[in-house]
C-alpha cells in the first residue's frame, strides 16, 4: 500500500514537473535593464545600455542585434538621436519573445539665434542676493561681482546697478556677455536691483533684472561661531560643513566653537574674513551669531610639545580665542598648521623638541596668518586638531612597535562595504547591485585579517542603510589604524565604457599612500584579468578618504561597466579572490612597517 501510494505520488510529481517545465518553456523571456533607468534624460549622444536576458536568449534593440554573453549579459554603447529615443528591446528564446520599451531623451542646449533679440532669463548672474558689510576692509577682488548672461549673439550689452549709469559688457564666446562690477568701498545700497540689457542686430533692446540683489551696509560686520555639535568627529572633514573659497574650492574644515568674522552674505552663505584679503564662504545655517564685536585675539606664548612612544601632542596657546585654522599634510612626515587671527603676543617655539618631533618651524605667513610646520620623526598613522581648554591641541599617531612574525596582531582595521540598504550603488547588470557584491568581499577580507591577529570593525554586516559620515566615525571611534572602503566602479554618463577596466585606489592624504600602493599591487598581481586599471588616485575629495584620524582609502575593485570585470565581481570565486588580494595588500603593508621599525 505504501509502495502504491509512493508510485502515485511520484507520478503526480513528474506530471507537475513536466507541466512546470512546459510552462517555463512557453514563458516569454524577461528583459532586465540595469541602466539607464526608465524615462531617463541625458545630455550626451550615447548612453551605456546594460542589463541581461535569460541565458541562451538573443537580443535586439530597435531591430539591431546586440551581443549577449552565455549568462545573458549585455552592455552596449548605444547612440542617441536628439530628443526622444524609444528603444524597443526584444529578447527571443526558442519560439518565445519578451519585449520592453525604454525611453531615453537626449537633451541638447542650443545658443539663442541672432534674431530676434532675446536674453535667457535663467542665465542672468548674480542669481542670489549679495551683501557687503565691511567693503572698506575688503580688497578689490573681494568686492568684485561677476555679471553674466546668455543672449542673442552679435549685440551690444550693458548693465545697471539701481539707477546708476549703464556700464558696458563684453561678448565672448558668442552669445555670452560678461562684466565685473566693483562694489565701492563707501556708500550704501539696500537690495538694489541689477539689470542687464541687450540691443540686438534687429535694433530691439531687451532688459532683464537679475534674480540677485545688491546691498552695501558698512559697519554691520558681525562675529559668528560654528554651532555646537554641528561637526561630527575629530577628523572626518565633512563636505557639508566645510568652508570654500569664493570660487568654490575646498578651503577649511571647521571645528565646533571655531569663530569667524562675517563681513557679508551671498545667498545662504556668509562671507567670512579669515585674514586681510582672505575670504571664505560658510553656510549661515551652521553658525551661531555672537554679536558685532570682533573676535578675541590669540594670546600667544610658547607652544608645548609632549608625547609618548605612540602619540605626539602639540599645544598652541589661544586663550579665549577660537580662530579658524587648517591642518594639512604635505608629506607623510609633515603636518602644516595655518592659523588665522591677530596675536596679542608672539607665538614662540618650545626650547627643545620631543623625540617624536624632528623639527618645529613657526613663521608669519601674511597679515594675521601664522604657519606652524611639524616635521615628525616617523610617518603619521593619523592626526587631528581640536580646541582643548585654552589651547589648540594637535595630535599625531606614530607607527606602533609591530611583531615582525605577526605584524597584524593588535591592529584595528575598519572595512566599509560600500553602500547598503536604500543605497544600491552602481547598477548590477546581472541583477545584483554593487551593495550586495561588496558585502561578501569585505566579510571574507575581514575573516582573513582576523586570522592574522587583527581586530576588524565592519561598518555593516547586513543590507542596512548607513549615513555617509557614520562610516568614518565608526573608524574613528573604534581607534582604527586603517579605514578601507570597498566599492565597484562605474562610468558616468558621456564616457565610452569600452576598454575601461581594472582597479583604482583613492586617497586624500599622504599618510595613506603606502597602504594604498600595497593593496593596488596585490590586486594587480592576484587578478591580472581585471586589467591594470588607472592605479593610484591621490588627492581624492571623497567622504571616505578625507578622514585623518587614521590613514583612509577607498578601493574601486573593478568596473561594473566592463563585462569581464562584472562577471568576476558577480562570482563567489571572484569575490573570494578580491578579498584575498585586499587582505594580502594590508598584510604586506604592515609587514613592511614592521621591517622598517624593527631593530
Amino acid at each position: 500500500m505504501r509502495h502504491t501510494a509512493s508510485r502515485a505520488a511520484l507520478l503526480r510529481w513528474l506530471t507537475l514537473g513536466a507541466a512546470l517545465s512546459l510552462s517555463a518553456a512557453r514563458a516569454a523571456p524577461d528583459v532586465f535593464v540595469a541602466y539607464p533607468p526608465p524615462d531617463y534624460r541625458v545630455a550626451f549622444d550615447h548612453v551605456i545600455l546594460e542589463g541581461s536576458v535569460p541565458p541562451g536568449a538573443t537580443l535586439t534593440v530597435s531591430g539591431v542585434p546586440v551581443p549577449t554573453g552565455p549568462d545573458g549579459l549585455f552592455m552596449s554603447w548605444w547612440p542617441l538621436k536628439e530628443g526622444t529615443n524609444d528603444l524597443r528591446l526584444v529578447a527571443r528564446l526558442g519560439t518565445q519573445a519578451g519585449t520592453r520599451t525604454l525611453r531615453v531623451t537626449r537633451t541638447v542646449t542650443r545658443p539663442l539665434p541672432a534674431t530676434p533679440t532675446a536674453i535667457s532669463r535663467s542665465s542672468v548672474q548674480p542669481t542670489q542676493p549679495l551683501e557687503f558689510w565691511d567693503p572698506a576692509g575688503d580688497t578689490l577682488p573681494e568686492r568684485q561681482v561677476p555679471v553674466r548672461f546668455q543672449g542673442a549673439p552679435g549685440g551690444r550689452a550693458y548693465y545697471r546697478v539701481a539707477d546708476g549709469p549703464a556700464l558696458p559688457m563684453t561678448e565672448g564666446p558668442a552669445g555670452t556677455y560678461a562684466a565685473t562690477y566693483a562694489v565701492p568701498p563707501t556708500g550704501r545700497l539696500a537690495g538694489a536691483t541689477l539689470t542687464v540689457s541687450l540691443t540686438g542686430r534687429d535694433g530691439r533692446t531687451v532688459t532683464v533684472p537679475a534674480q540677485g540683489t545688491l546691498s552695501i551696509a558698512p559697519g554691520t560686520a558681525r562675529t559668528v561661531t560654528q554651532a555646537p555639535a554641528s561637526v561630527p568627529g575629530l577628523g572626518l572633514n565633512a563636505s557639508g560643513t566645510r568652508l570654500t573659497t569664493l570660487t568654490g574650492e575646498p578651503l577649511l574644515y571647521p571645528r565646533d566653537g571655531m569663530t569667524f568674522r562675517a563681513v557679508g552674505r551671498a545667498g545662504n552663505d556668509l562671507r567670512v574674513r579669515l585674514a586681510p584679503g582672505v575670504s571664505a564662504l560658510i553656510t549661515a545655517a551652521q553658525t551661531t551669531p555672537l554679536g558685532f564685536a570682533a573676535p578675541s585675539p590669540l594670546t600667544g606664548g610658547s607652544l608645548q610639545v609632549t608625547g609618548d612612544p605612540t602619540t605626539l601632542n602639540v599645544r598652541v596657546p589661544l586663550g579665549a580665542a577660537r580662530p579658524p585654522f587648517t591642518l594639512t599634510q604635505p608629506d607623510a612626515r609633515t603636518l602644516s598648521l595655518t592659523l588665522y587671527g591677530p596675536l596679542s603676543a608672539p607665538l614662540t617655539s618650545p626650547d627643545g623638541t620631543d623625540l617624536l618631533l624632528e623639527r618645529l618651524d613657526l613663521r608669519p605667513a601674511g597679515p594675521n596668518v601664522t604657519q606652524i610646520d611639524l616635521r615628525l620623526s616617523a610617518p603619521a598613522w593619523g592626526y587631528a586638531a581640536a580646541f582643548d581648554g585654552p589651547d589648540l591641541l594637535i595630535t599625531a599617531r606614530r607607527p606602533p612597535t609591530l611583531n615582525p612574525l605577526r605584524p597584524l596582531e593588535g591592529r584595528v582595521i575598519t572595512l566599509d562595504p560600500g553602500h547598503g540598504g536604500t543605497q544600491n550603488g552602481g547598477a548590477g547588470s546581472l541583477g545584483t547591485p554593487e551593495k550586495n557584491l561588496m558585502l561578501p568581499v569585505a566579510q571574507r577580507a575581514a575573516d582573513l585579517l582576523r586570522a592574522q591577529g587583527a581586530t576588524v570593525n565592519l561598518t555593516r554586516t547586513a543590507d542596512v542603510t548607513l549615513g555617509l559620515y557614520d562610516r568614518g566615525l565608526s573608524a574613528e571611534q573604534s581607534g582604527s589604524d586603517l579605514l578601507i572602503s570597498i566599492h565597484a566602479n562605474a562610468l558616468p554618463d558621456g564616457r565610452d565604457p569600452r576598454g575601461v577596466r581594472g582597479p583604482e585606489v583613492y586617497f586624500t592624504h599622504p599618510q595613506a599612500q603606502a597602504a594604498a600602493a600595497y593593496i593596488l599591487a596585490a590586486l594587480r598581481a592576484a587578478l591580472p584579468e581585471l586589467g591594470p586599471g588607472a592605479g593610484l588616485k591621490p588627492g581624492a575629495d571623497l567622504a571616505l578618504t578625507r578622514p585623518t584620524t587614521q590613514p583612509s582609502l577607498l578601493i574601486e575593485t573593478a568596473y561594473l561597466t566592463d563585462p569581464g570585470n562584472l562577471r568576476l565581481l558577480q562570482s563567489p570565486a571572484g569575490q573570494a579572490r578580491l578579498a584575498q588580494a585586499i587582505a594580502q595588500g594590508v598584510s604586506t603593508h604592515y609587514a613592511e612597517q614592521a621591517r622598517i621599525s624593527g631593530p
